[in-house]
């Protein structure tokens, strides 16, 4: 049995998982934001800020994000470690039953909270969020938009938040803790209070799920999954003249709110059978 430690062992403790768990969120951060800068004064200076992240925002974010990935794996590689190992990021080991249950219920559960948004909205409860979601969807990039939303994001996060973060986390400190200090920092990058509310339980789901596979390729799909369907919403109401009717009747959006989620909980119930 294991020496208790003392108050100033855990505080020690506590604060290396920070430093050490900080340095890929650092990156997460710093590489979209220098790419994007370097990007507006380089090659669009007579643009506005506004008018820059409209243009070519996502293009810029896109590239960041993938560098923060080879960076990631850069620093590992040199460490004499592995990327994919580092990250708990095992493709080979995969469950391909279990991957489209995750992406499923990723699918379904964003409709579910969605459906509750949109309801808020209308009760003029969630307005700030709405505004957020829609200049997200807004720019005039729309492939990088749609590539930035449902692929580099996702991946990206998960790499961060679930892989590199987490197991440092879970190296100093116990597993609960771990899990919640993750899923808490991952909220709060997401700044508007709403978002923060259902990130922080996203990231608990996703940190669960990616410390009983061992693997984050789940919580990946997972994620994509969830991203997926306000990308085909946008690219549906800008694509198809009239499609904004599918969601005008008072009773359409719940309805569609309460069959995603039944659905989510009859997928949950089947992938925790698996």
């Amino acid at each position: 049995m294991g020496e208790e430690r003392t108050f100033q062992q855990k505080v020690w403790n506590v604060g290396a998982a920070v430093v050490k768990g900080a340095k890929p969120l650092v990156l997460y951060y710093l590489m979209p934001s220098l790419c994007m800068a370097l990007g507006y004064v380089i090659a669009h200076p007579d643009m506005t800020a506004s008018e820059f992240f409209a243009y070519g925002g996502n293009f810029y974010t896109a590239v960041g994000m993938a560098l923060t990935l080879y960076l990631l794996y850069r620093g590992s590689k040199k460490k004499g470690k592995g990327f994919f190992e580092d990250a708990s990021l095992y493709l080979k080991d995969v469950e391909w039953r279990k991957a489209v249950l995750a992406a499923a219920f990723g699918v379904t559960a964003a409709v579910a909270v969605s459906a509750a948004v949109t309801l808020a909205a209308r009760a003029g409860i969630a307005g700030g969020y709405t505004e957020s979601a829609e200049r997200m969807l807004k720019g005039r990039d729309v492939l990088f938009t749609a590539v930035t939303t449902v692929l580099t994001s996702p991946v990206t996060e998960e790499v961060v938040f679930r892989g590199y973060m987490l197991n440092t986390f879970l190296e100093h400190m116990g597993e609960k803790k771990a899990v919640v200090a993750v899923s808490a920092v991952f909220a709060l990058c997401h700044v508007q209070p709403l978002w923060v509310l259902y990130a922080f339980a996203m990231g608990l789901l996703l940190a669960w799920l990616s410390i009983r596979e061992d693997n984050i390729v789940y919580g990946i799909l997972l994620h994509i999954g969830f991203n997926t369907p306000s990308v085909a919403l946008w690219l549906l109401t800008e694509a198809v003249p009239g499609s904004q009717v599918l969601f005008d009747g008072w009773w359409l959006v719940p309805a569609y709110g309460v069959a995603a989620g039944l659905a989510a909980v009859l997928l949950a119930r089947k992938y925790r059978e698996l």
